[in-house]
């Protein structure tokens, strides 16, 4: 039986998508048979679930855990990697298939100590292209010394990996013009809905009733408010639509939810309703409990990130409204098959217009939803990723 070892620091039961993410493709591989080892940053002081009852989960020590300061994910970002050094370095076999995710990003290092070492190969999972994704947000200079440090980290753990894998085709492109020494090891696999979604109607959904979502025109942007995320648009947007019978729910966390936060008090907004991350359980509900789904990324984050919240999107059956720049892989995927509208990023009115006119076409919601689902399924299902996942990791096994 063949073997894998899967660093991650995000692992269940962490909230955030990369670990449920990570949690699904190691569950995947044990239910075909592959002897799965997990190592995590992710504390848990809950029995681990039965899907995952053949799946090896090692824990790394750490008197924090991270939140939303940068200070704390710096210092549990330190405390995962020692840990996961010293398991790869005397716990695993040089043959052993080792996939790297890159959370934190820098965890790649970890796959150059593993070859220097022990003399073995490994997968790089590259979920956001570093350190332009700190450039973007402000936190790193391109000209600075730990510009110049961390892009020569990911070029040197591109350059010595079996494979590096991207998200999507424009990080792949990026990368590859990049790095083009190392383009023939950069593969591409997109992600999928973290849980299999029925198609409710809002309805008949407990949910929206739960939150008296029903009879209100509602618009849902669920999963992380992060700083590469364009939050500062739709809550100007919702300030626009204070007076419209039109609802913004925001579930999720993240650095930029004191936007909102300061946008209810100042506009005294009563259109916002913000709700915490949900179990994972809840999430066919709480997804399918809008007539839109919003998804968005700051300028020039179209080729270094993609946004896991789009499959879920997808396979719950919602018309989408994007805020990404014009002939963006998002702008593109909603023009080619019909499924959304793409807004340009920094322009509030333009959204107010996109989603008041949409409010008014039920017709047209619908068809993008229907649309949407049926992209889902023919292109994005958990088992077309896990397909592709094996036969890459296993390719030479």
């Amino acid at each position: 039986m063949h073997e894998i070892t899967i660093i991650t620091q995000y692992f269940y039961p962490s909230v955030f998508a990369s670990g449920q993410l990570m949690t699904d493709l190691a569950n995947g591989l044990s239910q075909r048979r592959y002897n799965v080892n997990v190592f995590t940053g992710s504390h848990s002081n809950e029995s681990i679930p039965d899907y995952l009852i053949n799946v090896k989960i090692n824990r790394a020590f750490s008197p924090i855990q991270p939140n939303r300061s940068f200070l704390s994910k710096i210092t549990s970002s330190v405390f995962f990697l020692l840990g996961a050094f010293f398991y790869i370095i005397f716990n695993q076999h040089r043959n052993t298939t080792l996939l790297i995710v890159s959370n934190p990003p820098y965890a790649g290092i970890l796959g150059i100590f593993f070859r220097i070492f022990k003399g073995g190969n490994y997968d790089f999972l590259l979920q956001d292209i570093f350190p332009e994704s700190a450039v973007i947000i402000g936190i790193m200079h391109p000209k600075g010394i730990l510009f110049k440090f961390f892009d020569s980290l990911i070029y040197l753990t591109c350059k010595y990996s079996r494979n590096t894998i991207v998200l999507t085709h424009s990080m792949a492109a990026f990368l590859a013009k990049k790095y083009a020494s190392s383009s023939q090891k950069i593969k591409v696999i997109e992600n999928w809905a973290i849980v299999d979604i029925p198609v409710y109607e809002k309805q008949d959904n407990k949910f929206a009733q739960q939150y008296n979502l029903t009879e209100t025109f509602t618009v849902l942007y669920s999963g992380n408010l992060g700083r590469l995320h364009d939050i500062e648009t739709i809550a100007e947007a919702a300030k626009l639509l204070k007076d419209a019978p039109i609802k913004f729910v925001f579930i999720g966390h993240g650095a930029k939810i004191q936007v909102l936060e300061s946008a209810i008090v100042a506009g005294q907004l009563k259109n916002i309703l913000l709700l915490p991350y949900q179990p994972r359980e809840l999430l066919p509900l709480s997804l399918t409990a809008c007539d839109v789904s919003l998804v968005s990324l700051i300028p020039c984050a179209e080729s270094i990130v993609a946004p896991s919240k789009l499959y879920g999107m997808l396979a719950a059956g919602r018309a989408i409204v994007a805020l990404s720049s014009q002939n963006s892989y998002i702008d593109q995927l909603l023009v080619t098959y019909k499924c959304g509208i793409n807004s340009p990023p920094h322009n509030p009115q333009h959204l107010a217009n996109i989603v008041l006119e949409l409010s008014t076409n039920s017709l047209l919601v619908k068809q993008m939803g229907e649309r949407a689902r049926q992209l889902y399924e023919s292109k994005y299902t958990f088992k077309r990723a896990l397909d592709d996942y094996e036969k890459l990791l296993f390719s030479d096994s």
